[in-house]
């Protein structure tokens, strides 16, 4: 569940982690998880199903879309702000950012969206899986964008192992030599907690991870 503790704002779970109270009930797991899915598509894929326009940037009022799942969606008569709020906030890979009442997603858009103002990479390395058929060919070739607009990298080796395993079992791991890449002018932006993008990786700066 999300609940909001008077002291502590929203959390996810039975009770506020900071002081162990139990805050007041905004919401149940199942209706987070479809609140959250509604608000992915929104900001990553569909605006306009809800009759919705973000801004070039990816921006758009949390009031607004509030109204439009609230009408739109059967059974969201409740949803309100604080609701959106509540799951992006607490949303645990940083797939949201709210700032001046508006609501954008950080990363994997299907939509051109402009997010060039995001934070530059604050890492030296990052990661990316392929299969073992593929690697030489990104090796030679580099990453480019397959199915959303940007390249996305993975902050550690175990988060590029767990992405790696929804496609092959033996997922393997390449690194990008991000302090390069930075140092040669190219731009890797920080979209999520574990989640890095860019708009396309040159082979030079890929290495098979021993």
């Amino acid at each position: 569940m999300i609940g909001i503790c008077e002291q502590h704002g929203f959390y996810r779970g039975e009770e506020c982690p900071s002081c162990k109270k139990k805050g007041k009930f905004l919401m149940n797991d199942k209706e987070a998880r479809k609140l959250s899915s509604l608000m992915v598509g929104i900001l990553r894929h569909f605006p306009q199903n809800f009759d919705l326009e973000l801004d070039k940037n990816g921006w758009i009022e949390i009031e607004r879309m509030a109204d439009a799942i609230k009408d739109k969606v059967e059974g969201f008569y409740w949803v309100r702000r604080k609701h959106i709020e509540a799951v992006a906030t607490t949303d645990e890979k940083g797939r949201y950012q709210i700032k001046n009442g508006r609501i954008r997603a950080t990363y994997a858009h299907t939509i051109d969206v402009d997010l060039s103002d995001l934070p530059d990479a604050d890492v030296d390395e990052l990661y990316y899986p392929v299969t073992e058929e593929e690697a030489e060919i990104v090796l030679e070739q580099g990453l480019f964008p397959v199915d959303r607009k940007k390249v996305h990298l993975s902050g550690s080796i175990e988060k590029a192992v767990e992405a790696g395993k929804r496609r092959c079992e033996n997922p393997v791991i390449l690194k990008i030599d991000v302090k390069k890449m930075l140092e040669d002018g190219f731009n890797i932006k920080k979209a999520g907690n574990e989640v890095y993008i860019a708009d396309k990786i040159d082979g030079k700066y890929i290495s098979r991870l021993n």
